[in-house]
């Protein structure tokens, strides 16, 4: 089996925490975290199998200001004690031809793309609400996303937090034609009924986070998320098909040291 080696967030990203309502010793202006584990999830968007890659950890924070976590970078404008907002970059991953079944290689790739947008966060005791807004710059796929997610942090005990989280994400026409849609000639590659998608709701998703502290520096990681396909992305002839499903799911287990 070939792995890849995949770099994406999982439970709340800290660029949306307020410094105010930290706990805990502050920090110099460089402090975060690094490890590596595990993830399934699925083959390939609107697919019903599933693949177990190398999962990449990473986050900096300089200042509390500007933060890279994995396949984002934030930048804070506007820090308010239960408010904050600010602008974002970010790695999409696309879609590997090699991940593909053979009925639908004539599909073909969809390449990685760079976004850019706005986020708003506010945070009230342990409890968080996100909204981000990104869309493509790289002139890759076009289109772009819009997130919102509320979720809550549980302290189980000194070194046990466990964050609940509900997401649900739209997509623009361009962003689901990419993944979902089907154009001629990709119909006459695999059989497959053209298909236009239209902007619209894509995900509908619960998920829990689990981190135990392993003493001062080492910490495990825990990341689930179960997803229901919306819209367009579900009334797609690729997820309507043998080999694909409106139902999706991730896990995610990694080891990480803190600094």
């Amino acid at each position: 089996m070939a792995f890849d080696v995949r770099i994406k967030n999982a439970g709340p990203p800290t660029y949306i925490t307020p410094k105010e309502i930290r706990l805990g010793k502050k920090p110099g202006a460089w402090h975060g975290r690094y490890g590596a584990g595990t993830v399934l999830h699925p083959r390939f968007p609107g697919a019903k199998s599933y693949n177990i890659d190398v999962d990449l950890d990473l986050k900096l924070s300089w200042k509390d200001r500007v933060f890279l976590e994995n396949n984002t970078l934030a930048a804070i404008f506007l820090d308010q004690r239960f408010f904050r907002t600010g602008v974002l970059l970010r790695g999409v991953q696309g879609r590997r031809v090699k991940r593909l079944p053979t009925a639908l290689k004539g599909l073909g790739r969809v390449d990685d793309r760079l976004d850019a947008g706005l986020f708003a966060a506010s945070n009230f005791y342990k409890t968080y609400l996100r909204f981000e807004a990104l869309g493509d710059i790289s002139h890759s796929t076009g289109g772009g996303t819009v997130e919102l997610e509320l979720g809550y942090t549980h302290e189980l005990a000194r070194h046990d937090r466990l964050v609940p989280h509900v997401r649900l994400q739209w997509g623009s026409a361009k962003h689901l034609q990419s993944f979902y849609g089907v154009n001629t000639a990709q119909s006459l590659a695999t059989g497959l009924p053209t298909f236009a998608a239209r902007r619209s709701l894509a995900q509908m998703a619960a998920g829990l986070t689990y981190e135990h502290n392993l003493g001062e520096r080492w910490l495990v990681i825990y990341d689930a998320e179960a997803t229901r396909l919306r819209g367009s992305a579900a009334r797609s002839p690729i997820s309507k098909s043998g080999f694909g499903s409106k139902g999706q799911f991730s896990a995610r287990l990694r080891l990480s040291r803190t600094f």
